[in-house]
C-alpha cells in the first residue's frame, strides 16, 4: 500500500497542504479526521484513503462531511473529492484517468450538497430510530491525577 501511494505522489506531485487533519462541522453536527488536503494541477483536493476491497456510496458521504467541515474552519475552499483507492485492480496509468497500477482516485459521486443532504436525511433517520442514545462520555475531567 506504501508504495502504491508513493506511485501517486511521484506521478502527480501534489503540494501538500495538511495531513491527518481534525475536523468538525456545526452544520452537520460531525466530526473527522481528514487523511490528505493537497494541490493538484491548481485545483484543492480533499483524499482520503481507503484499502477496502471495495468502494462504498458511504465514502461519499464522509467526503462530503469532510469538505463541509473544512470549508467551515478554512478560508481556502475544498474544490474537489475523493478516495484515494490502494486496492483498486488498475493495472496501470491511463489517459484522462487518475490511476496507476493498483492504485486510483475515485473522486467523489454527485455534487457536495447532495451529499450532504443524503447524509443529513440518513441522520434523521438514525436520531428516529435511536432517540435516547446519548454519549458514553457527557463530561471530561480538567485534570488528571498519575496512577501509583
Amino acid at each position: 500500500m506504501i508504495l502504491k501511494f508513493v506511485d501517486f505522489w511521484e506521478t502527480y506531485q501534489p503540494t501538500l497542504i495538511k495531513t491527518e487533519t481534525h475536523l468538525f462541522s456545526d452544520e452537520l453536527k460531525v466530526a473527522g479526521t481528514a487523511d490528505l488536503i493537497c494541490e493538484i494541477d491548481g485545483e484543492i483536493w480533499l483524499l482520503d484513503f481507503k484499502t477496502s476491497n471495495a468502494l462504498y456510496k458511504t465514502y461519499d458521504l464522509q467526503l462530503a462531511c469532510y469538505a463541509q467541515s473544512w470549508n467551515e474552519i478554512y478560508d481556502t475552499p475544498i474544490e474537489r473529492a475523493g478516495i484515494l483507492w490502494l486496492k483498486s485492480s488498475k493495472r496501470g496509468p491511463k489517459d484522462g484517468k487518475m490511476q496507476g497500477k493498483g492504485w486510483e482516485i475515485k473522486e467523489m459521486d454527485g455534487t457536495l450538497e447532495d451529499n450532504k443532504t443524503l447524509f443529513s436525511h440518513l441522520y434523521e433517520i438514525f436520531k428516529y430510530m435511536h432517540p435516547e442514545l446519548k454519549p458514553v462520555t457527557e463530561t471530561l475531567p480538567l485534570s488528571v491525577t498519575p496512577s501509583k
